[in-house]
């Protein structure tokens, strides 16, 4: 993944970590938190690659 991608995903997890901050709805805060978690990991790991199914036959 390139630097820049890890950069914006990093960014974003910090944006999600403010407004969970800022929230004053419990699941709307919880949203943010999911939000800031995901960005963390691909900014941390990159994207997951999509299932690739086996042909078979």
């Amino acid at each position: 993944m390139a630097t820049q991608d890890r950069i914006y995903f990093a960014q974003r997890a910090a944006e999600e970590q403010e407004l969970a901050l800022a929230a004053t709805d419990p699941d709307v805060a919880q949203a943010h938190r999911d939000l800031q978690r995901a960005y963390l990991e691909k900014a941390s790991v990159g994207e997951r690659p999509e299932d690739q199914h086996d042909q078979v036959g």
